[in-house]
């Protein structure tokens, strides 16, 4: 792998910068149990695609957040869920050409500050996470999730990378966007890694 100092001199005229990203992974752990959350990103501002992964996470039970990114969206659940389901899952999520691993939650500049929320776990067939709730809630600045025994604090862990990105000033000539630096993460009743 190229280090940044080669891709600088192979860019001279520093057109591109790599910037600083924050994803979270869809691995969690709660009483030494290992647990998988279902992640969707569509790149595309589609709105019968968004129904289209909506209508999957209502079929299967699985409360989500959703929210507008500047290529498309995010859908992401805090329902715990084991390999199986979560690979069965995945498998009717096939069409969005995504690796579900891990989810980017630094907000980029540009994007709406609107989160939604879709309670389809009515019946609570899945445990939910907690942490996830409350990390995902303090990002777009909501209170934190009500009390609830369906609803059990878990370890998240996350990851840092690093990502290529235009510089500011060809932005505005080629539509792109700037990444701001994410906002510190609150502790607070999260089991953060």
């Amino acid at each position: 792998m190229q280090s940044t100092q080669s891709l600088i001199t192979m860019n001279p005229q520093k057109s591109t910068q790599y910037v600083k990203t924050l994803g979270l992974n869809a691995t969690t752990i709660s009483n030494n149990e290992v647990y998988f959350f279902l992640f969707a990103d569509i790149d595309t501002k589609d709105k019968s695609t968004l129904e289209r992964v909506l209508n999957i996470f209502a079929n299967h039970n699985l409360t989500c957040y959703h929210y507008e990114t500047i290529k498309g969206y995010h859908v992401i659940s805090p329902c715990l869920l084991h390999i199986r389901l979560w690979l069965k899952f995945q498998k009717d999520l096939s069409f969005l050409d995504y690796r579900f691993d891990t989810i980017r939650i630094s907000k980029r500049y540009g994007e709406k500050p609107t989160l939604y929320y879709n309670h389809f776990n009515k019946h609570f067939r899945h445990l939910e996470s907690k942490s996830f709730h409350n990390l995902i809630r303090n990002i777009y600045n909501y209170s934190e999730i009500e009390p609830n025994e369906n609803y059990i604090n878990t370890r998240l862990s996350f990851t840092q990378y690093m990502q290529l990105k235009l510089r500011p000033a060809l932005d505005a000539l080629c539509g792109g966007t700037v990444f701001v630096e994410p906002k510190p993460l609150y502790k607070h009743g999260l089991g953060v890694v």
